[in-house]
């Protein structure tokens, strides 16, 4: 009986005597303080605050690499209604409690995980209800386990939550209206790459859609729309960033002109395509001793791809290249934010800052001129289409053409001749000159030019009648419509005449020997050109043989039937 009385009076005094305590441990925070402290998995706050020797009550010293950590909000002396909400930066977490401390020392607790949060549609923030207790409290406790970003802990202040409104604000607005801009490229990529499959604006492309989801989820505008957990938020911001700048890099490449980026810069930007993935992996999934060093390691890796960019812009414009100014003008403020970014993020600044607004209209920037590079790149690609084009064609026609004679060649009209034959031309006569050879040996290869040109002259290429020159001194007639033996006659035997003409001084007259092959009416010949030409070959030998100075025709239905062959028609 005597143990049980001491017992009760122990607990008596303990209910009356531990308050107090603990009101003599939070005395030693100064009204108004903002402190934090580091601690083991396994402290809790009432130990912590034994010691305060512990905490640092000043805007330094933030710190993630314990597994725990510790904010102390002391509410003494603060104006107007008390808080109820606690805000701060968007990041994933692996347990947090809500310590709200009442005057008598008492203290009432709330237990949160990610998807116990909210995330805000103004910001890259997530907020949580204070616990239920005595109001107004004396101090609000934020105690967090396995943050992946010290922001967690620098940004974390206490609201109510009457003072966010549910009302769309003029910065959602500017946000919504920046992705509505982002939208405009992506309309000109599609039609430019009709016109010009270049990959550059494939890159371009990817790198304005990343940009918009990055826009959409890092400004918390994308909450209106869905309810994401706080973890898919993180991957699509940590994803759609590095998606962003990797693309960007890509475009680069391929957008500065060939010969003014040298291959071991542009397998370099190439390369952050690994780069740049495998550090966002490291960022989001690193743990244990890693987890700390996720943040700052990560934004450090970014320093390697700004000295990259900036050394590709300065290769790029000592070469002359127009398109890199175009990037350097775009890239230039999301540069410098990147700078202001990793030297915060490394500890170079007491809190992280995290610029998020200047980002965003930076990311604005770049996209809206990089499209204005891929316009100006678009329209010098497409000139330069345009005059290759053209030197193709005129290419194309001095390659069908004999420069002696200006009649069409042979491969003019070899490859075509069965749309040729199709369009009607059934007849093939080949005109070879009588004794060419002598004249060349006799008068020279100049006064033979001459007559080939006279010749050319002479067979008078028309709509209904093709010439070309085989070679040497041979010719060669494809012949549409009727009366087309008629026709090429009229052409040899206008030969020696027009050489005469134009060539004078020859001892006599150049004569030419021909042989033609003449479809029937119905004739279903194939619109094969070596058959035929062998066969008018074999009729001009034919017509040498025979005395030269003359013609031997056949006319044929198809090379299955013995053809008709008419006698030889002489001069």
């Amino acid at each position: 009986m005597g143990r049980v009385l001491l017992a009760l009076l122990g607990a008596i005094l303990g209910a009356v005597l531990l308050p107090s305590a603990a009101a003599a441990r939070d005395d030693a925070f100064a009204p108004g303080s903002v402190c934090h402290a580091a601690a083991s998995a396994d402290e809790s706050y009432a130990a912590l605050a034994a010691t305060p020797q512990r905490w640092i009550c000043r805007n330094h010293g933030w710190s993630i690499a314990t597994p725990r950590s510790f904010v102390r909000f002391d509410l003494r002396g603060r104006a107007g209604p008390a808080p109820d909400t606690l805000v701060t930066r968007l990041t994933r977490f692996a347990a947090l409690r809500l310590i709200a401390i009442a005057t008598d020392g008492s203290m009432a607790a709330r237990e949160l995980h990610q998807d116990d949060v909210r995330a805000a549609a103004h910001d890259w923030l997530m907020s949580a209800a204070l616990p239920d207790g005595s109001y107004p409290p004396q101090a609000i406790v934020l105690q967090v386990d396995g943050a992946r970003h010290v922001g967690l802990l620098t940004d974390a202040k206490l609201s109510r939550a009457a003072d966010a409104g549910t009302a769309v604000s003029r910065l959602e607005l500017v946000m919504a209206a920046l992705c509505g801009l982002f939208c405009a490229p992506l309309v000109f990529n599609l039609a430019f790459f009709r016109v010009l499959r270049e990959r550059f604006l494939l890159w371009h492309t990817a790198a304005a859609l990343c940009m918009i989801v990055q826009t959409l989820v890092t400004s918390g505008v994308i909450n209106r729309f869905a309810a994401l957990s706080l973890g898919t938020l993180c991957q699509l911001s940590a994803w759609s960033f590095a998606g962003g700048i990797v693309a960007a890099a890509l475009f680069s490449a391929d957008l500065i002109e060939p010969g003014n980026l040298d291959p071991r810069h542009r397998r370099l930007l190439a390369a952050t395509a690994l780069w740049i993935p495998g550090w966002t992996a490291f960022y989001l999934f690193a743990d244990g001793p890693f987890r700390s060093l996720s943040a700052p390691l990560y934004y450090a890796s970014f320093v390697v791809v700004l000295v990259l960019l900036a050394s590709v812009m300065v290769v790029a414009l000592r070469r002359g290249s127009r398109a890199v100014k175009f990037q350097i003008v775009a890239w230039l403020p999301f540069m410098i934010m990147g700078v202001v970014r990793v030297a915060s993020a490394v500890g170079l600044t007491a809190v992280p800052f995290e610029v998020q607004y200047e980002q965003h209209l930076a990311v604005a920037w770049e996209i809206m001129v990089t499209a204005l590079a891929v316009v100006d790149r678009f329209m010098i690609l497409r000139e330069q289409r345009d005059t290759a084009r053209i030197e193709v064609r005129s290419l194309e026609k001095a390659a069908d053409r004999d420069p002696l004679t200006g009649l069409l060649n042979r491969r003019a009209i070899e490859p075509r001749f069965a749309d040729l034959h199709d369009a009607g031309f059934t007849s093939m006569a080949v005109i070879d000159l009588d004794h060419f050879k002598a004249i060349n040996d006799t008068h020279g290869h100049a006064v033979g030019d001459r007559v080939l040109r006279a010749v050319a002259l002479a067979l008078a290429p028309d709509a209904e009648t093709l010439v070309v020159r085989m070679g040497g001194e041979e010719f060669l007639l494809l012949l549409r419509g009727g009366d087309a033996l008629n026709r090429a006659e009229q052409r040899r035997q206008a030969i020696p005449a027009r050489i005469a003409s134009e060539v004078p001084g020859l001892p006599g007259l150049v004569t030419a020997s021909m042989g033609l092959i003449e479809h029937e009416a119905g004739a279903r010949l194939r619109g094969e050109f070596v058959p035929l030409y062998e066969r008018c070959d074999r009729l001009l030998y034919e017509a040498k043989r025979t005395g030269r100075n003359r013609s031997v025709c056949e006319r044929v239905q198809s090379f299955a039937h013995g053809p008709q062959r008419r006698r030889p028609q002489a001069a």
